[in-house]
């Protein structure tokens, strides 16, 4: 009884692993988008061509009754002699899984080839054809040696022999990587100014594949940076974020660089509001609409605005030089009209964000350099120095314009060398607090002569 079971064992281990083989050599022949119905196909037809023919074979060697004995001769003899006959019933059952299996296997492996090999065409149908071939060429001797020495039983493992390496090579065939798209040829264009020639190797190789997003924003920067047509870089960008299989990580990229060719290139920030709100609106709630809405905060609200940022602004010198006593100065170069105008425009600004460092910080400079009005520039650094969390570094020079503001344009004295004893007090190892000292014995100098001066008693 230990032999047959083990024996029963190690076919139906054979067996499940060539049903096992037949079922994903099928499914790599099939293509992605049928493999569903495929494998519902497959449990079917393995019901059918294998489960109902064994169960069949296993009743019709049991021995129902007296009249329908079993098949095989060997199981019939073992019940008549009244001595166990479970190992001949396993015997004959192992037998005929094995012979059941390897014909089902060899016939679903011949229907799936056939059919894979109607629906290819042009050159894969002939490689296809070719490896059929040389797979029969190779594989005949081996398969009809197994005939030989087993007969028609052996049909089913000769012929699976043979299918078996046509089924493992053709799915190379059926379905071939495709590699990816190279643009060094269209970036060695670009560096020798061959514009034209850029556009047609980067559209040569979208061809290959449709949906790459590298491929696409190079040829819409192309558009922007070269051929300066923003309208048509515009479109490209916009139906790459239409396709559907984009990212939202590719999406906001795309938009963001739209956003600067507006902005570089076109001078519209109107153009790259626009942009950047297509990514709020398509990705609400994310970070990346976050991003781009704090993106679009600190874009210039106008074309002038924009102009006024890009332009190259002279950087201010320390607070308390030597030089206390000069007349004022319009800041930054700009006559009192167009200080106005800028004073009027960082307004609008504070008005939208009032924690905004840099356009306070000017329109006081604005006011007390430009305009003439050191009091309201007093007032505007002292709103700064009221803003939490402000670095120590920018606290001592704020301090040090207010005291240098107070001795040049308010020519209070007193108010002055207070402020500037706050700074030594408060940062005494600043660049400002050296300063401050320095410029508070300037001070003292003069009223020190004027003692020394007065005739003594």
């Amino acid at each position: 009884m230990v032999p047959a079971t083990t024996t029963f064992i190690l076919f139906f281990g054979l067996c499940a692993g060539m049903v096992a083989a037949a079922w994903v050599l099928t499914l790599r022949l099939t293509p992605e988008r049928k493999r569903g119905r495929i494998a519902r196909w497959l449990l079917s037809w393995s019901l059918k061509g294998l489960v109902a023919p064994l169960t069949i074979w296993a009743l019709m060697n049991v021995g129902i009754s007296w009249n329908l004995q079993p098949f095989m001769p060997e199981v019939q003899v073992a019940q008549n002699s009244g001595v166990g006959w479970a190992p001949e019933f396993l015997h004959v059952l192992a037998n005929g899984l094995f012979i059941l299996s390897s014909y089902w296997m060899t016939a679903t492996l011949a229907w799936v080839l056939v059919s894979a090999g109607r629906a290819m065409d042009g050159e894969p149908r002939k490689d296809f054809k070719a490896l059929c071939r040389i797979c029969a060429l190779g594989l005949s001797i081996p398969a009809l040696v197994l005939l030989l020495l087993g007969g028609w039983l052996m049909l089913g493992v000769a012929g699976a022999l043979l299918l078996v390496p046509m089924a493992g090579y053709a799915p190379a065939l059926l379905n071939p990587q495709k590699l990816p798209p190279m643009y060094a040829r269209a970036v060695a264009r670009m560096k020798f100014g061959k514009y034209n020639e850029a556009e047609l190797e980067i559209i040569r190789e979208l061809e290959k594949c449709e949906d790459d997003f590298e491929g696409w924003m190079m040829l819409a920067g192309l558009y922007a940076d070269h051929f300066h047509d923003l309208a048509e870089a515009e479109r490209t960008v916009l139906e790459i974020c239409d396709q559907p299989r984009i990212t939202p990580t590719q999406l906001s990229i795309a938009l963001h660089r739209l956003a600067d060719w507006h902005l570089k290139l076109g001078g519209n920030p109107a153009a790259a509001h626009r942009s950047l709100q297509i990514v709020c609106d398509r990705l609400r709630g994310s970070h990346l609409a976050r991003m781009a809405g704090l993106r679009i905060n600190q874009l210039p609200r106008t074309a002038e605005d924009l102009r006024e940022q890009q332009s190259v602004k002279p950087i201010p010198l320390p607070a308390l030089g030597d030089r206390l006593d000069e007349p004022s100065v319009p800041a930054e170069g700009l006559d009192r009209t167009k200080a106005a105008h800028a004073a009027n425009a960082c307004v609008e600004r504070l008005k939208q964000e009032p924690n905004n460092v840099p356009a306070r910080e000017r329109l006081a400079r604005l006011f007390a350099e430009g305009l003439e009005r050191a009091d309201l520039g007093l007032e505007q650094i002292g709103l700064l120095l009221d803003m939490p969390g402000q670095p120590e570094n920018r606290r001592a020079e704020w301090l040090g314009l207010m005291g240098a503001w107070q001795i040049r344009y308010q020519h209070d004295l007193d108010a002055g060398r207070r402020l500037l004893e706050r700074l030594i007090q408060e940062y005494p190892e600043s660049p400002q607090a050296f300063a401050a000292r320095r410029r508070l014995r300037l001070l003292e100098a003069p009223s020190q002569q004027r003692l020394g001066d007065e005739p003594s008693q």
